[in-house]
């Protein structure tokens, strides 16, 4: 499966192959139309993901094991940083494998995005698990046409009360209840317009949300991703999530994001 091309992905289908129309990668807004026996239906927004690995060998394999089984026939890209504990080599063994010249998180999810034609980006942490039926309730999302992009809630791999506490926040709307680990997806033409992700060395997510939420609603899906409590677990729950609060509050009236990745300690 090295390095090959992004397969597309539509889950319009029609009575019997030789009834059906060619569905091809065609750019967001155009529809396509499977030809059946009966009335023509539109078809659903075709749906690629991007995961951005940096030095993430020890959970690598499980993961990736796990998206392979979730995406089915979705196209998958990994961005890798430049990690020198063989993550490339384990990522190239399920999904296109791209190598970014730094790790540079907002840098990586532009490399993968490039590589994919589909109407809908998701961006994924590799030690993030996506819900059954995603794809389902991600396209129901976006029938809205004023939804522009949108997240899922959360939930961690261990239990705590303060986690608990935590995750039950992010069914609301917020920028400090949303975050990368969460699984963003976002229409790609509105992903174009946006520029993407910018290169900052922190902060990257909150930066985006915020700009995406200038072209319209961004929803929060009432299914959660599944993430790893590592972080919380190492540096303690209550530190780790008043941190996180002031982090973004600091980025929120200004100080460079630059300034704030040397207060955030880099644990993996």
């Amino acid at each position: 499966m090295d390095d090959l091309p992004p397969r597309p992905y539509s889950r319009c289908r029609a009575m019997s192959a030789s009834t059906a129309s060619p569905v091809g990668n065609l750019p967001f807004g155009q529809r396509t139309w499977c030809l059946g026996t009966h009335a023509s239906q539109p078809r659903e927004p075709s749906i690629g993901i991007v995961v951005p690995v940096f030095n993430e060998a020890g959970i690598l394999q499980s993961a990736l094991e796990r998206l392979c089984q979730a995406a089915g026939t979705l196209p998958v890209v990994v961005a890798d940083g430049g990690s020198t504990d063989g993550s490339a080599r384990i990522a190239r063994r399920f999904f296109r494998t791209e190598i970014c010249p730094r790790a540079n998180r907002g840098e990586q999810l532009n490399r993968g995005a490039q590589c994919l034609a589909t109407d809908v980006l998701l961006f994924l942490h590799a030690d993030s698990r996506l819900p059954e039926r995603f794809v389902a309730h991600v396209q129901q999302a976006l029938q809205d046409a004023s939804v522009v992009g949108g997240c899922f809630q959360l939930r961690f791999d261990q239990s705590h009360p303060m986690l608990r506490f935590y995750c039950w926040f992010t069914r609301f709307p917020g920028r400090f209840f949303h975050f990368g680990d969460q699984g963003f997806f976002v229409r790609q033409k509105v992903f174009e317009q946006m520029g993407g992700f910018r290169s900052l060395p922190f902060m990257e997510d909150v930066d985006f949300l915020r700009r995406l939420c200038r072209y319209g609603r961004f929803a929060v899906l009432p299914v959660p991703v599944v993430t790893s409590a590592r972080r919380f677990l190492r540096r303690g729950v209550i530190r780790q999530q008043l941190g996180n609060i002031l982090l973004v509050t600091l980025f929120e009236v200004g100080v460079p994001a630059e300034r704030l990745a040397r207060l955030y300690p880099h644990i993996r």
